[in-house]
């Protein structure tokens, strides 16, 4: 126990601090505070009437911690703490901040298994409503796994990318979205958001979801590829050929990109060419 100056004030605000925390049950910080506290009693150069109201209020603080359910079932005598031997007190309360710790992630680990394992066995059981045709009900229960399971990170976003996979796009794109503005990084989500407004024919949204990928993510080859698609389908020559050319840029071998561009590069040049053409005489028909 190094010994570290430690004034009166802050011996009495460690003291105070252990209290409150006794009276939300947090083991870990009342221990922590009140081992502070006896820490700072052994540099300090306190004495008197101070050391004495101190004293009195550490002596409270020792009956809160007492009457914690778990310290009085590891301790039905209670700790106790006596003068002059604030070392080993110290020492007591350290280690038992130490087991405490551990025992108590253990049982976090073990709960959080548990409570995956059930959400795995409902996730499962709403894909086999989805396979059977019974799709209502599997909406009402992935509308009930990510309410219950709302606290589990990416939840959301292993929904949607689940409907989406199922062909229900519709159903997914709420999810999704809800994903992207807890985390606007989240590749899944945007890639399955893509997907999801192509799968409903949704054009213009479907190029929103891509440039929104784009900001976040950065470009990349497949979603250049993904927005010469769909701009095929709008007969947009100009930007079919070079959103494929910026995929082929980054891919040379991408043969569905040089396809892209050879498919959109005369129609380009037939565009051009009829602009460029001269303007037919038009016939004064005045007299």
């Amino acid at each position: 126990m190094s010994a570290k100056f430690r004034s009166a004030k802050d011996i009495r605000e460690d003291i105070a601090r252990a209290r409150a925390y006794a009276k939300k049950s947090d083991y870990l910080r009342t221990l922590s505070c009140l081992a502070s506290a006896i820490k700072g009693m052994v540099s300090s150069q306190v004495f008197g009437v101070e050391k004495f109201e101190i004293q009195a209020h550490l002596d409270e603080a020792l009956r809160d911690l007492n009457k914690m359910k778990m310290i009085r079932k590891l301790f039905p005598e209670g700790l106790k703490y006596q003068k002059g031997k604030e070392k080993a007190f110290y020492q007591t309360l350290m280690r038992l901040h130490k087991k405490l710790g551990e025992a108590m992630e253990k049982a976090r680990i073990t709960k959080l298994r548990k409570r995956l394992a059930v959400l795995d066995d409902n996730l499962i059981k709403a894909a086999q409503l989805v396979k059977a045709g019974n799709q209502l009900e599997a909406r009402k229960l992935y509308s009930k796994i990510a309410e219950y399971f709302q606290d589990v990170e990416g939840i959301n976003s292993d929904i949607g990318n689940r409907l989406a996979s199922f062909g229900m796009f519709p159903e997914a794109v709420p999810y999704l979205q809800k994903a992207l503005e807890i985390q606007n990084t989240d590749s899944r989500a945007h890639s399955a958001l893509i997907l999801s407004y192509e799968g409903m024919k949704e054009t213009g949204r479907a190029m929103a979801a891509i440039k929104d990928a784009m900001r976040w993510l950065g470009p990349n080859e497949s979603l250049y590829l993904r927005m010469a698609k769909l701009h095929l389908t709008k007969r947009e020559w100009g930007e079919v050929f070079n959103n494929a050319k910026a995929a082929y840029d980054r891919n040379p071998l991408n043969a569905e990109a040089a396809k892209l561009m050879k498919q959109a590069e005369p129609k380009i040049f037939s565009a051009a060419k009829g602009k460029n053409a001269a303007p037919k005489k038009i016939h004064d028909l005045s007299f």
